[in-house]
């Protein structure tokens, strides 16, 4: 049936792959015209087509809760399980970003802790624009590396609810990972080296001279003139 897991695909968690979606959520894509019309029949190269013609992500919208595009295509790629080199080649490709967001989502829910860390956190580089559709079908924008950070940090996304991951510094301590580099040290020390060389401080500025402080007018008294005598008159 159109709807069963490859048979040749093996457990994930211990479960069937496509059981990794809730069943509600499930039979709202299987009953949904896109997947009957365009999931079917997809391989791991023509489901690179219709991711390049994603224009948002989601999980379902709607007072009907409609399955999103996107995930259908995640529930495929639940389905048909392609080989883990693809699924990097999908993310590590630079030209289609929800195709990258596409792949990043099901290594998130479908590899160990280590392997997400280390394939997903170069993403927080990746500063893209991606528009989201909410439960509302309300659109805005996100960045790609927001997207990442809710594969991290999110119990659910896009309605998918993703399994638990253990701390980035357990799986240090265990040496399953080396220590954490942020993607941002590169670009700052680039800022560092645009940085022009601090100026040399200023010479202390020599004290002003005192104003001279005008001496006050001597004080003259007036000439005295004599008075003539009626004599001498």
């Amino acid at each position: 049936m159109a709807n069963r897991t490859d048979a040749q695909a093996d457990t994930v968690h211990g479960t069937n792959p496509q059981y990794l979606v809730d069943r509600i959520i499930r039979n709202k894509i299987y009953n949904d015209a896109y997947w009957k019309e365009f999931c079917f029949g997809l391989t791991t190269e023509s489901l690179i087509d219709k991711a390049a013609e994603l224009e948002y992500v989601a999980g379902t919208y709607g007072g009907r809760r409609r399955p999103a595009k996107f995930l259908c295509l995640f529930l495929k790629l639940l389905q048909i399980q392609p080989e883990e080199d693809v699924v990097l080649e999908y993310i590590r490709q630079p030209d289609l970003k929800y195709l990258r967001a596409l792949g990043a989502a099901y290594f998130r829910i479908s590899q160990r802790a280590s392997k997400v860390f280390q394939t997903l956190e170069p993403l927080f580089a990746d500063y893209r624009k991606l528009r989201y559709r909410d439960l509302t079908g309300k659109l805005s924008v996100i960045h790609m590396d927001e997207f990442i950070d809710w594969l991290f940090r999110e119990k659910t996304v896009c309605d998918v609810t993703m399994p638990g991951l253990p701390k980035r510094e357990q799986l240090e301590v265990n040496l399953d990972l080396p220590l954490y580099q942020s993607v941002l040290e590169d670009d700052l020390e680039d800022l560092e080296d645009l940085e022009p060389p601090p100026a040399a401080p200023a010479s202390p500025a020599s004290p002003a001279s005192p104003r001279p402080t005008a001496l006050p007018t001597t004080f003259r008294p007036a000439p005295h003139r004599r008075q003539r005598t009626p004599a001498e008159a």
